[in-house]
């Protein structure tokens, strides 16, 4: 159990596409109606947002990044949800960061007359129940405003049938489809981080649900209902195998499955000496609309991998794309990678892709191969694989192995060396070659002056024809304070039969290192400055739209948790350290609120397996003075303190 007092300072004065989903149907039941509308012919209460426009996984348009689903079966009796997401362009969100999202559904039977479904029409997703065989469409409007909807942007849905049959229909078949194929795994206002699944369900008239899981949650975790999928923010990269399951009325199932790969944007190109290799961003790039106030540069870099020196290539061109000259041997394990900045309305947003690594084949001579893997015996986090290693620990027992191999059918290698860099603090528990150990005399350790880095230097290597070696560095990891990533890449270095200098340079291989803790910092809140108001006033936070706690969840063990709020005190005035505000602090949910000074409100909850987030509100929602002006305070600066607790759960 953590507790920790905050201080807070008081001034008295004062679209989607949906491939697959939409379509123009006949009603296949057997009572249908004569003069029952086809969706696209109905006359929309609005004119529906057009699709919504991306670059870079940029948000160029306000719109719908989920439709609702263009036609909806059902039976009499039996609820159906229309689901939708939308968000504002990158510009407007900036302009308009504090306010917040307003719903309103609308419904016809004609196209005619449209009226505001008063039943849960003003949420964000609206489920209907039909009560007799028919068709109703539906259409949503999105406002995003504080107070008064005057001059808010706003947007519209595409509109959506809702058909009630007079029995279910089975599924025979499914495809799954998502918006976008590739995810990044670095979390930024720029990165494309989620995206969308969707069914298109044979027969169409299908009356059941549709249900999403996802093969690997520590790379993406999937909405169950709405298929919303969202990559992890923490630099894990792989593939993930997404799964729709539509569920008939007799509990019968159909599946498909679709694939999506996580990753930092760019991918590892392996070419011939001699030819060019192409770095692609990788992602939904989209297209540039020069209207909007935004421009955009993209710088390509490469790394030399033994030096880390860093130089710029293609100046100046701002492409998604970088194709190298004819490549040499001396341009193995090259790193390349891409920075993107984009300048809106005064501020400049970035981030950087992951280093690709550029591996050149020999082409005649000696071939001389590295097969590096890198293994944790303390723990598996699940997400590990051959080249990185997430949730380190300080103290985790890491292996290094590399395989060395001679595949020439005419060169040997002679003098060899192999160099390791290895993280600061890294302890060297025993180093073999083909499971002996090797002698003192046949390796070096040093370490660097600034950074404590350590490389590993192993000599005497000599491999015949076709000949190979397996080489196995034990380590423990040094001390860890914060969240960081290590990569180290080794390389050898030697000698042919003629003399000539042999160079390879291995694999990336990376330590994603954690504390094991819940870190979390928690910013002080100011009302601002206050005049005289009616009584039982409610004020909001001043906020620049930024986390009230942000919270780094790196335990291992991520048992179930709940994060509380409580006000310790009344508000007291910091220069006599006796008047006392008449406001007290209250927590506002969507489903209930709680004075904090008579009892603590929960804030936010977990489950087994589930990463806390961090803790942000809209500014009508979370922890809000409420006033009582039945007395007037002397002016001044007030102060109270507020108790978060994070409590184990069952």
């Amino acid at each position: 159990m953590k507790k920790r007092n905050v201080k807070w300072t008081l001034i008295i004065a004062m679209l989607t596409l949906l491939a697959g989903c939409l379509f123009t149907d006949t009603l296949h039941r057997e009572v249908r109606a004569d003069d029952e509308i086809s969706v696209e012919d109905i006359k929309p209460y609005k004119t529906p947002t057009g699709d919504v426009k991306k670059f870079l996984g940029i948000w160029m348009t306000s719109g719908y990044s989920l439709q609702p689903q263009a036609n909806n079966y059902t039976v009499v009796d039996s609820p159906v949800t229309l689901r939708t997401d939308q968000a504002r362009s990158f510009v407007t969100a900036l302009l308009t960061f504090s306010s917040w999202a307003h719903y309103q559904w609308y419904e016809t039977t004609d196209g005619k007359k449209w009226t505001k479904v008063k039943n849960g029409g003003d949420k964000k997703n609206l489920t209907v129940t039909p009560s007799e065989i028919g068709t109703k469409y539906y259409q949503q409007m999105t406002s995003w405003y504080m107070v008064v909807s005057a001059f808010s942007p706003t947007v519209y849905s595409k509109v959506a049938a809702v058909h009630a049959l007079d029995k279910h229909v089975a599924a025979t078949d499914i495809k799954v489809t998502t918006d976008d194929n590739y995810l990044y795994n670095y979390d930024s206002e720029i990165t494309t981080t989620i995206t969308y699944a969707h069914a298109t369900v044979t027969p169409k008239n299908f009356t059941g649900d549709i249900k999403w899981s996802i093969d690997n949650t520590d790379l993406a975790t999937i909405d169950e209902d709405s298929g919303l999928i969202t990559a992890n923010g923490r630099n894990k990269s792989g593939v993930v195998t997404v799964t729709g399951t539509a569920i008939n009325n007799d509990g019968s199932s159909v599946k498909d499955q679709t694939e999506v790969t996580i990753g930092g944007g760019l991918e590892d190109q392996t070419v011939d000496a001699g030819d060019k290799a192409t770095f692609k961003l990788m992602g939904n790039i989209g297209e540039f609309d020069s209207d909007e106030d935004i421009n955009y540069t993209i710088r390509w870099f490469k790394e030399d991998p033994i030096t880390h020196e860093q130089s710029e290539i293609e100046l100046g061109n701002n492409s998604t794309s970088h194709t190298t000259p004819a490549t040499t041997l001396d341009d193995d394990g090259t790193l390349i990678f891409a920075n993107i900045k984009v300048k809106a309305n005064g501020k400049t947003y970035e981030y950087e892709t992951n280093e690709a690594t550029l591996h050149v084949r020999p082409i005649g001579g000696p071939e001389i191969s590295l097969e590096d893997t890198l293994t944790n015996k303390t723990y598996d986090s699940g997400s590990d694989n051959s080249n990185n290693l997430y949730d380190v620990n300080e103290g985790d027992n890491v292996i290094y192995n590399t395989k060395i191999t001679n595949n020439s059918t005419g060169g040997k290698l002679k003098n060899g060396t192999y160099v390791l860099p290895l993280r600061a603090g890294t302890t060297i528990n025993g180093i073999t070659l083909d499971g002996n150990e090797v002698s003192d005399s046949d390796y070096e350790v040093n370490q660097d002056s600034k950074n404590g880095e350590i490389t590993l230097t192993i000599k005497n290597l000599n491999l015949g024809i076709n000949q190979s070696t397996d080489l196995a560095v034990d380590t423990n990891v040094g001390s860890v304070s914060k969240r960081e990533t290590y990569k180290s890449i080794g390389y050898l270095q030697g000698n042919d039969d003629s003399g000539s200098s042999i160079q390879r340079i291995g694999t990336a291989r990376t330590m994603n290192l954690t504390t094991n803790k819940l870190e979390y910092n928690i910013k002080d809140i100011d009302y601002g400055t206050i005049k005289p108001i009616g009584n039982d006033e409610l004020i909001y936070r001043k906020t620049d739209g930024s986390n009230i706690m942000d919270v780094d969840d790196m335990r291992r063990d991520k048992t179930p948790v709940v994060l509380t709020v409580s006000q310790d005190s009344d508000f007291v005035n910091t220069e006599d350290k006796q008047s006392v505000l008449s406001g007290h602090l209250k927590y506002f949910d969507d489903d209930y609120e709680q004075d904090l000074l008579l009892g603590s409100a929960v804030v936010a909850q977990t489950n087994s397996g589930q990463e806390l987030g961090s803790v942000k509100w809209r500014s009508d929602r979370g922890v809000l003075l409420e006033m009582n002006n039945s007395k007037v305070n002397a002016g001044g600066k007030y102060e109270t303190k507020l108790n978060w607790q994070f409590t184990d759960s069952v």
